[in-house]
């Protein structure tokens, strides 16, 4: 049989071929390891991504990847498919509200709830007898199940993540916290085992990669896990170099001078705030003091300190705005990203929207997006508090000091 991947563009971002479809790769890797063929079809980083779809080749299953600020993007490559080929669509925005999905769409589909690996098997056997089912639940694949990325599928080299020739690597699956603004899919975390990490490290420099990124949100955890060390002892082997995502809530100037002599050269923080308030309201678990002291010793080491922000969540302030900007100021992170806040589904917030005076939130998915070209901002919710004006002042204030 033969599996369809596809790739949804993202238009709302300055650059949405920054990074290889990854979860698409993932699925594939299940695929081709169940004896099928798999194909994926990139429709980021173009203008012209309908005419991608014009000559599309017959398949047995097409699957899309949705978030939620995709949503119309991909219910129009929906109705461009063959009528008589089942698609499966999966993601983050079905697994958290699957029926929302199915009723918006204009022809039959199905839903993969969670992570499709452990389920795929079975979803192309219901195919074949002709018997597909409405909803798929995924769940959790277990770490054994997780096949390498089938990253011959794509040419690797055309995405730059960071603006930089380099190619995501995952250490796990999943994160414990409960950030209050994130929708993430899965809260178990599964760690791949060194000889996995290694082969992985090993497959990416026979492919011509000098530099890899941790693509884990919060890599320190596998780290932890593993032993800091032995995974760096890897990269050392290997003769790799990289640039990792971490929590700013496990530092030292030991553990980030190992990074650097492990061939490490950039390291970014989720500050999100230089409010307590603020970060106390998105139960980040963290304080203003800990981020500030994060990124005095990562630039100590020699580490470049990329720092994330956002802001517009509940409970924004002018006060909590200049207390951000007072942070940026005295800790002078080497580059910064803004992100705008939205209650995405899946999130707390987006299930909890009472607990925050909520009083409005958009219709439209294509609203729900975080980072817009050129920084771009149009706020999708309101608060009794926080009106739209409000936000759009507050986002332009901090990204003036970032620009």
């Amino acid at each position: 049989m033969k599996l369809t991947l596809i790739n949804p563009p993202s238009h709302y971002l300055e650059n949405d071929a920054a990074y290889p479809p990854s979860g698409l790769l993932y699925i594939a890797g299940k695929a081709e390891e169940l004896g099928h063929s798999a194909e994926i079809i990139d429709l980021t980083g173009r203008t012209d991504w309908g005419s991608g779809l014009s000559h599309v080749e017959q398949s047995d299953l097409f699957g899309i990847t949705c978030v939620t600020p995709n949503v119309p993007t991909v219910l129009r490559i929906m109705d461009m498919l063959p009528k008589e080929t089942p698609v499966m669509i999966g993601g983050p925005h079905p697994t958290a509200l699957p029926y929302d999905t199915i009723t918006r769409a204009q022809r039959d589909h199905t839903i993969v709830l969670g992570e499709a690996e452990t389920i795929l098997e079975q979803i192309l056997k219901d195919v074949e007898k002709d018997s597909i089912k409405q909803f798929y639940y995924g769940g959790d694949a277990p770490v054994e199940s997780i096949p390498m990325p089938a990253r011959h599928l794509v040419n690797l080299h055309r995405y730059k993540p960071g603006g930089q020739a380099a190619t995501p690597v995952y250490l796990s699956r999943g994160c414990p916290y409960r950030c209050r603004f994130c929708s993430n899919m899965s809260r178990k975390m599964r760690i791949f085992s060194l000889d996995r990490i290694k082969r992985e490290l090993e497959e990416v420099r026979e492919l011509g990669f000098k530099t890899v990124v941790f693509g884990d949100d919060n890599c320190i955890i596998a780290l932890n896990k593993l032993g800091v060390d032995n995974v760096l002892e890897i990269f050392k082997d290997v003769g790799i170099s990289f640039r990792i995502n971490q929590d700013a809530r496990h530092y030292s100037r030991e553990l980030f001078e190992k990074y650097v002599e492990a061939g490490c050269t950039d390291i970014s923080f989720g500050i999100e705030s230089g409010s307590q308030d603020i970060l106390n309201a998105m139960n980040k678990q963290i304080t203003v003091e800990q981020n500030a002291e994060a990124i005095n010793l990562a630039q100590v080491a020699g580490l470049r300190v990329r720092a994330y922000f956002v802001v517009n969540f509940p409970g924004e302030t002018q006060q909590s705005v200049d207390e951000t900007i007072r942070f940026i100021e005295e800790h002078t992170p080497d580059s910064a990203l803004l992100s705008s806040f939205a209650p995405l589904p899946g999130s707390y917030v987006f299930d909890h929207p009472w607990e925050y005076g909520i009083t409005y939130m958009s219709p439209d998915w294509s609203d729900y997006f975080l980072v817009g070209k050129g920084g771009e901002f149009k706020p999708c919710y309101a608060t009794e508090d926080l009106s739209f004006e409000q936000q759009i002042n507050y986002h332009r204030q901090i990204k003036e000091v970032i620009s």
